[in-house]
């Protein structure tokens, strides 16, 4: 039986840059769909009762935007990592202190890995490293 991943403070620190990197595109994905799925919608209000123009083109590049991120969601997942809030860039790295499970709490300002918190608490109970 596979359990989840679980991160020393120095092993998930090296796995920042790459979770940095995820969050990054991410937020470009989620974006590029928004602005397709507008798109989409101003093109049908345009049309009024009839077919929209492009309407199947911009159906397809939106569900394809909206499968990436799912697959860089999916990847996150299957490192352990856990978005919180997508907004803020805020994730919880799977950790053991003192032999429970534990999150190591970082968000996209923070400069380095710094923060932990318990798994009945959230980010606004985190605490240094």
């Amino acid at each position: 039986m596979e359990t989840d991943p679980t991160y020393t403070v120095d092993e998930a620190r090296v796995l920042l840059p790459q979770v940095r990197a995820i969050l990054l595109q991410l937020a470009i994905e989620r974006r590029r769909a928004d602005d397709s799925h507008a798109s989409l919608h101003r093109q049908l209000r345009a049309a009024g009762d009839g077919p929209a123009t492009g309407q199947d083109a911009l159906e397809a590049r939106t569900a394809d935007l909206r499968g990436g991120i799912r697959a860089l969601f999916d990847h996150l997942e299957s490192l352990g990592v856990v978005v919180r809030d997508l907004d803020e860039g805020l994730v919880d790295i799977p950790t053991l202190r003192d032999g429970e499970l534990a999150w190591l709490c970082w968000r996209f300002s923070d400069p380095e890995l710094a923060w932990w918190h318990t798994t009945r608490e959230g980010a606004a109970s985190r605490r240094p490293l």
